[in-house]
């Protein structure tokens, strides 16, 4: 399932202007207005859920194998890094959010997966913890000396 083109036609993160961090506001609004109006499409579901057999590498969450990965991507090569004092102090927070919003939305949909499956599983731990409780300060209510 994993394979497909490097470089696809309407593979999202491949235009010019989300190849770099934005510098102005008119840059940045159509940047973000790219990157929160895009759904994901189905390979980066289906990637970001995880199925049995998918390419990955010995690792946590971050080792799993890109989608879209090759000549065109952004940080394909060397990384251009961007102009201006702005820009280059803000580039640790666009990269993160240019990674799980624009390029490797699987990630996103990946660490989504992994905290709502936490939540589920620490629910049930959490009312044991409360039931047993409230249970305890029953039994010192009767049974204290």
């Amino acid at each position: 399932f994993g394979k497909g083109d490097i470089v696809p036609a309407d593979g999202f993160g491949y235009k010019e202007f989300q190849k770099m961090p934005p510098s102005t506001p008119a840059g940045w609004a159509k940047y973000f207005g790219a990157a929160f109006t895009t759904l994901p499409k189905y390979k980066e579901i289906i990637e970001g859920i995880g199925y049995p057999g998918q390419k990955h590498n010995m690792g946590g969450m971050t080792n799993v194998g890109r989608i879209y990965y090759g000549p065109g991507r952004y940080d394909y090569g060397r990384v251009q890094m961007p102009k201006g004092w702005f820009n280059n102090f803000f580039y640790g927070l666009w990269e993160f959010f240019h990674i799980f919003f624009v390029v490797d939305r699987n990630l996103l949909i990946r660490s989504l997966k992994h905290l709502t499956f936490i939540g589920l599983c620490y629910f049930p731990m959490y009312l044991n913890m409360k039931w047993t409780a409230e249970m305890w300060n029953e039994f010192k209510k009767t049974h204290s000396m």
